[in-house]
């Protein structure tokens, strides 16, 4: 006589087995409501800066990121001074800062002689830790300029105000927060 033992138990596991999935497939009544999503809604900051050439988001948090999202985006913005010759952004966006000043101040008479700028691009390639404190921020920076000719109507060059590339000029930079631009402000900024 064969043993039924284990043909026993493989019948009354597939007999459970049966059981528990039927269980689950009992037919279930659809719901009429969907589900709802409630996605959290953050303020969208006001625009600031310039319309084709913004602060981006990244650089208006109160915090060592920010900060140094922000002066990558300065030195930015002082390359689009080179091109546009606007100098108004570079003082809206700074407060008592003299090199500032005087990069803006360039910008405007270079503007009013009818002069141009090829080159002079400023590329930050190392940034110490913002060392961020209440409302400021200081940090240590490098920057990479590359070789800039001022030309004047004609596209002849100026000898003042051109100059050759420079690689790893050390700078300082120190930033304020400005809670009504809820966005940093260029309070120093030093090279070399």
């Amino acid at each position: 006589m064969r043993d039924l033992r284990g043909l026993r138990r493989t019948v009354i596991a597939a007999a459970l087995a049966g059981l528990v999935l039927s269980g689950c497939s009992e037919k279930q009544e659809a719901s009429d409501t969907l589900p709802t999503t409630a996605a959290e809604t953050t303020e969208s900051l006001p625009p600031v800066g310039p319309a084709d050439f913004p602060v981006p988001d990244e650089a208006r948090t109160k915090d060592a990121a920010g900060a140094e999202a922000f002066t990558r985006y300065y030195m930015d913005l002082i390359n689009r001074s080179s091109r546009t010759l606007d100098a108004t952004p570079l003082r809206d966006l700074s407060e008592g800062c003299d090199d500032c000043d005087r990069i803006a101040a360039n910008a405007e008479s270079s503007a009013q002689a009818g002069y141009r700028y090829e080159g002079g691009v400023i590329s930050v390639t190392e940034v110490a830790q913002p060392l961020v404190t209440g409302e400021t921020a200081e940090m240590a920076i490098r920057i990479d300029q590359t070789a800039l000719a001022v030309l004047d109507r004609s596209g002849s060059p100026v000898e003042e105000g051109s100059s050759d590339a420079f690689r790893g000029i050390p700078a300082n930079v120190a930033l304020k927060w400005a809670p009504a631009l809820k966005s940093w402000r260029m309070t120093y900024l030093a090279f070399g």
